[in-house]
């Protein structure tokens, strides 16, 4: 047992010399290696090119892990951004069109001023995309009375039917039950306009009249309507010799499908 102890303190202080003897050779700026040294070296190199490749591999994940990180909160954060600002902008849009619509009420009635106006928000309507009969949020208390007009500022939207205290019901023109007496504002012809299944306006003209695309409706004093409120321009015509008449097909100037706010309107004279 002494002799194992004695002989492995042996070998200790062999392998401390070889060490001490290895770095007092490196340390003087040798070039060429011993013959111990390159086996020293070949042995330990493929061990050193292990370890240093698997430690730049931990590195290297380590480093990737923690940009991934960095960029998914990143990306995160954009997502967010990006969803605050079209927001925003859905915002400004609603806006702007709102703002269109309520410059052109107030030029039309800087334009007219013969009329009573009583502003009105659309609160409900009859199901379908059209508003052929639909609900605004005045009525009797605010002065609004039965068969006055409804506008917009670009155009004639309709009448109203029924009126409670705080709320009335508009017919619009659209509507198949709905006729006005108009005037073709270029010749002075006059007709009757009516809705239809399709929601356009069809008017029968004498098949004499002076009617071609592009003329401007409005309406005539014979109607329920008050007279010169724009209707719209005409898209086709269509002789029927037979029936001697004119088949009228006529564009609305008012968006049936987004109407928001609308005038009830009376002549200034009418109010009390």
């Amino acid at each position: 047992m002494r002799f194992l102890k004695n002989k492995l303190a042996v070998i200790t202080v062999i392998i401390a010399l070889i060490l001490v003897i290895t770095v007092a050779f490196t340390a003087k700026g040798r070039t060429r290696p011993t013959a111990f040294e390159s086996i020293i070296g070949t042995a330990v190199t493929p061990v050193q090119k292990v370890l240093f490749k698997t430690g730049e591999l931990f590195k290297n994940t380590f480093n990737t892990l923690f940009e991934f990180r960095s960029m998914k909160a990143e990306n995160e954060a954009l997502k967010e951004e990006i969803a605050k600002l079209r927001e925003e902008n859905r915002k400004l849009y609603q806006m702007a069109l709102e703002n269109n619509r309520l410059r052109a009420l107030l030029e039309y009635k800087e334009a007219n001023p013969q009329y009573e106006y009583i502003g009105a928000s659309i609160t409900g309507k009859d199901p379908g995309n059209w508003f052929d009969i639909f609900t605004i949020d005045k009525g009797s208390k605010h002065g609004i009375e039965v068969n006055d007009s409804v506008i917009t500022g670009q155009g004639l939207v309709g009448r109203i039917i029924e009126v409670g205290s705080n709320y009335s019901k508009v017919m619009s023109i659209i509507d198949e039950r709905s006729s006005v007496s108009i005037v073709v504002n270029r010749t002075r012809d006059t007709g009757i306009v009516s809705g239809s299944v399709d929601s356009d306006l069809v008017a029968i003209m004498p098949l004499e009249s002076d009617i071609v695309k592009g003329d401007d409706i409005i309406t005539s004093d014979f109607s329920t309507f008050e007279e010169g409120l724009y209707i719209g321009k005409v898209e086709s015509v269509e002789k029927q010799e037979r029936k001697l008449q004119k088949l009228v097909r006529i564009k609305t100037s008012v968006d049936f499908k987004r109407l928001e706010e609308v005038f009830v309107i009376r002549k200034a004279d009418e109010v009390d």
